[in-house]
């Protein structure tokens, strides 16, 4: 039945997209955020569903006159380098099939990271995508709430498998990232302020309990990190709760709610989860850690004998022999991990110091962008929601940054939605600024001549 429904609403859409491409867009990033096709149990969980939804989408682009053309920006023209680099690495590789098979995963997500902003402009667009990546997250952070608080946090919550956030570790980082975007969206629905493309005054009767619904999936998600058993996510969790605190309302509420948590469930969290966190004090004795300690080690070498193309994708995967040639030292016992478990040093030994700066730069001017676009559209009238997107996303980008140092996540399609949203918030800014004011319209003078305020004709 799941394969089924799961068919007609990915399916189904193809038509829809065709006619308005801008929604094969919001299709393309909820298939391969959420992968609801895993969640079937047949036919469904090995479609190809993003390809439909991407040759849709393409498809729809070349037809319709309803785009706009790709900002020019920093992080734009960075991530356009960043391909041609990362093409480069691949032709250079040392492992070619291996190399080539990630380089055209890869290649797809960069390629539709730079189609939205041809297809998502306006403020109903805009906030439909905003929706669409929070939610498409915040689904497993609501599910994985319940079953964590239901369980006592015995269970360990995981993602779909087969996608970027199979792994607890991956899940835990994904909800942190859009936890913040959780936020402002059950502010805006909660408040009426959310716009929907379609049926707008249907939704606005249920925006309310709608909202109320989202903020109390924003706490369900925030236990579910914590039920991910991650402790990557957890501190990263920990270096954001002092921004999202402050963002919130109603602090001493929250305050109280804290402490009856601890005291009613933070005495009972089971064994496993406080040997993890005690672990953190030691991860010298972890052979884990040290593991990914090594296969820093070897990617920093690979790195300095070819800044210009690194090994090309693949690194964990070289032979045993050519890896054991970079290990600067011998981890501890049971630490011979091969994957870097982390975004910096997995762009380091791939692509080599050249791909490093290009890389971390777009990261870099994406920052400067959404604190300048916060910074502005804050005293911009009619521009707020501008303004709490900006906020949002330049959080999950730091939660990246954080949480990313211990995964193997660089190319994650999650990020580079971020990418796109920055670049297509910063056009909007530019064109809400640019547009005249509906007071300065109808403060317009009629037809006649001037007067002086005596009432003289100038």
């Amino acid at each position: 039945m799941r394969d089924i429904l799961f068919a007609i609403l990915i399916f189904g859409a193809v038509p829809l997209i065709l006619a308005k491409p801008w929604v094969g867009v919001g299709v393309w990033f909820w298939v391969g955020l959420m992968n609801p096709h895993r969640l079937a149990w047949g036919f469904m969980t090995t479609a190809p569903v993003a390809m439909a939804a991407g040759i849709a989408t393409l498809a729809g682009l070349a037809l319709t006159r309803d785009r706009r053309a790709l900002p020019v920006t920093p992080e734009s023209v960075l991530l356009i380098l960043l391909a041609v680099h990362f093409s480069i690495t691949t032709y250079f590789a040392w492992l070619p099939d291996h190399a080539f098979a990630q380089w055209d995963k890869v290649m797809k997500i960069m390629l539709m990271t730079a189609v939205a902003p041809l297809l998502i402009h306006g403020k109903q667009r805009t906030m439909a995508l905003m929706a669409i990546l929070a939610l498409s997250i915040g689904f497993y952070g609501f599910k994985g709430g319940i079953y964590s608080l239901q369980g006592g946090f015995g269970g360990m919550v995981m993602g779909p498998p087969g996608s970027f956030i199979r792994g607890n570790t991956d899940i835990g980082l994904a909800m942190v990232m859009v936890l913040p975007l959780l936020l402002i969206l059950a502010r805006q629905v909660r408040e009426g302020r959310f716009e929907l493309p379609f049926f707008a005054p249907w939704w606005q009767q249920w925006a309310p309990r709608a909202g109320q619904a989202l903020y109390v999936g924003y706490f369900l998600t925030t236990a579910a990190i914590v039920g991910t058993h991650s402790r990557g996510a957890w501190i990263t969790l920990l270096a954001l709760a002092p921004l999202l605190f402050l963002k919130m309302r109603r602090k001493l509420a929250l305050v109280a709610l804290a402490f009856a948590v601890v005291g009613g469930v933070g005495l009972t969290f089971p064994d496993r989860m406080v040997e993890q966190w005690e672990s953190l004090q030691t991860y010298e004795e972890d052979a884990s850690a040290m593991g990914r300690v090594q296969a820093w080690g070897v990617s920093y070498n690979l790195a300095n004998d070819y800044p210009w193309t690194g090994s090309g994708f693949g690194t964990q995967n070289l032979p045993d022999n050519v890896w054991e040639s970079y290990i600067s030292w011998a981890a501890a016992e049971g630490g011979g991990r091969r994957a870097e478990h982390s975004i910096y040093f997995q762009i380091l030994g791939q692509h080599g110091w050249v791909g490093f700066v290009l890389y971390y730069s777009m990261v870099a001017f994406t920052l400067l962008s959404l604190t300048r676009l916060k910074q502005r559209a804050s005293q911009t009238p009619g521009a707020l929601w501008i303004a709490e997107y900006a906020w949002a996303l330049r959080l999950g980008v730091i939660a990246f940054l954080i949480g990313g140092a211990f995964l193997s996540l660089a190319y994650f399609d999650l990020f580079f939605a971020f990418i796109a949203a920055a670049i297509i918030l910063r056009r909007e800014l530019a064109e809400h600024a640019a547009a005249p004011s509906p007071a300065a319209t109808s403060s317009a003078p009629l037809r006649g001549p001037a007067h002086t305020p005596t009432g003289e004709a100038m």
